[in-house]
């Protein structure tokens, strides 16, 4: 009861802080909106895609904060540009970073900022689950949310007739009238799930059913005793299954302990905030060359250089994390998904590639059965595994992103397809990962950002070159890891 209040208390005290964070998101977004450069397109991101641009604003407002605590001077020396195009760089980079489109990317507001999430757990072991305060993804009983129980035992008869007693204290009084089955495994030896209906209640305490004899009854309420008499020749051989299934009586107050119990737990992972520090150094003749040879502006090339440096570092971390975390759920009872590009002899390349739909599908059941939700709603791999996956019929390159370190390729029906180098993904891998698109935070991995973009001072060495350090500061988490999975694609 005290953690139950503990929970609503807390809910209470985040569903105004969660809403006013997005409205100060929004009054950022019509800020930003309105700068000159910096601001042009938020409006229509916001529009497609309302976190990312509200993700944005919260950034570009850290940004400038920052860049308010340095003078002019140190700004033009340690940046080699202007505080506008800092802005510009944070504002190329940080919406094009396709990990906010695979995981989740968390504006942090603070150094110390958090995310919630609801996960569902089950309050107590009850009706025979095997684990308590476990989630109920985690271990799936179809019995909990219900009044439904079932008790395995097996037969010890002589062969002709079968009587036997179920032991009072598995079953849970009083009984529904109309509930009780029985079931028998027809065939243990070859299908231990050959279940099938050898008997009913009908109400007055009677078993009945086409080989059931009479002096078959069932005790609703007192113990539960239960003798089956089945007629001669039908009763099952020594030892085989049998299964009952009843209704238990929740509505009495002996079972109100047994009514399954469910706690939707806000949970929360705090973000520290650390470097993910970059060095950059260009020599003195390509800044030359640059500004007299190629009449390059300098300063704009370092602006589109050092988003792309920006991009990139967000998203390799992100996809190296999310291959990582995918092939540890590779297991005995997961093994790895794989599919053979070498099909029938003189099938042609092309409908061979056609058939992966079913491997793809094939994770996302993988997903769905281990935790019991999701499907595979991106993709992500190597540059051969993506390759491959174009040649389907259904591939779609509406879209996609330049090839600047790991980019958007397009789609797979409804699924967004995503390439990266083969140092982050092999090539011959691809990872299925589910992202939950009514609820932001049930994702696999979250990512905080504070300030996209530090720049230590820059120092100019007698060598002719200069050299600075880049950082981005934030935070990562793993927060479901089920739901990424990987497939090797055999033979490219």
């Amino acid at each position: 009861m005290k953690s139950a209040m503990r929970e609503e208390i807390l809910r209470e005290r985040i569903a105004p802080r969660l809403s006013e964070r997005n409205q100060h998101a929004d009054q950022l977004v019509e800020f930003w909106a309105k700068k000159e450069g910096v601001g042009k397109g938020l409006k229509d991101l916001y529009s497609k895609d309302m976190q990312k641009a509200r993700g944005l604003a919260i950034v570009l407002e850290n940004e400038d904060a920052h860049l308010h605590g340095l003078s002019e001077t140190t700004i033009s020396t340690s940046f080699q540009t202007t505080p506008q195009n800092v802005l510009r760089i944070v504002r190329l980079g940080y919406p094009n970073s396709i990990r906010g489109d695979l995981f989740m990317e968390w504006p942090m507001e603070t150094a110390r900022d958090a995310i919630y999430y609801l996960t569902p757990v089950k309050d107590q072991v009850l009706r025979d689950n095997s684990v308590a305060n476990g989630s109920v993804y985690d271990d799936f009983d179809w019995q909990y949310p219900s009044e439904i129980n079932e008790i395995n035992t097996s037969a010890n008869g002589d062969g002709t007739t079968l009587t036997f007693t179920v032991a009072n204290g598995n079953l849970k009084l009083p009984l529904r009238p109309f509930s009780v089955k029985v079931f028998m495994n027809a065939a243990p030896a070859t299908n231990a799930k050959a279940f099938i209906q050898v008997a009913q209640d009908d109400g007055n305490g009677n078993l009945v059913g086409p080989d059931i004899d009479t002096g078959s009854v069932i005790d609703y309420t007192s113990t539960g005793g239960m003798t089956i008499v089945f007629k001669a020749g039908t009763a099952p051989a020594l030892n085989a299954q049998i299964k009952l299934q009843y209704f238990m009586n929740s509505e009495n107050s002996g079972r109100y302990a047994d009514i399954g119990s469910v706690s939707l737990q806000l949970r929360s992972y705090q973000f520290n905030v650390k470097p993910w520090p970059l060095y950059v150094s260009w020599s003195k003749m390509t800044e030359l060359l640059l500004g007299t040879t190629l009449n390059i502006d300098a300063e704009e090339a370092l602006v589109r250089g050092a988003g792309d440096e920006l991009k990139k570092a967000l998203d390799f971390f992100a996809l190296t994390l999310g291959y990582r975390t995918a092939m540890s759920n590779v297991t005995g009872a997961n093994p790895l998904i794989q599919f053979d590009t070498a099909g029938a002899v003189g099938e042609a390349e092309i409908l061979r590639a056609q058939a992966i739909t079913r491997q793809i599908n094939k994770m996302g059941n993988q997903i769905l059965n281990t935790i019991n939700r999701g499907g595979i709603t991106h993709i992500f791999g190597g540059p051969g595994a993506i390759e491959y996956l174009k040649m389907h019929e259904k591939f779609d390159d509406a879209g996609s992103q330049p090839e600047v370190g790991a980019h958007r390729v397009g789609s797979l029906g409804k699924i967004d397809m995503y390439k990266a180098p083969s140092a982050i993904v092999p090539d011959d891998f691809l990872v299925g990962v589910y992202r939950n698109p009514q609820v932001p935070e049930d994702v696999s991995l979250a990512f905080g950002t504070l300030i996209p973009l530090y720049k230590s001072m820059t120092l100019e060495y007698k060598q002719m070159y200069s050299e600075l350090g880049l950082a981005m500061f934030g935070d990562a988490v793993v927060l479901n890891s089920q739901y990424l999975v990987p497939m090797q694609i055999k033979n490219l």
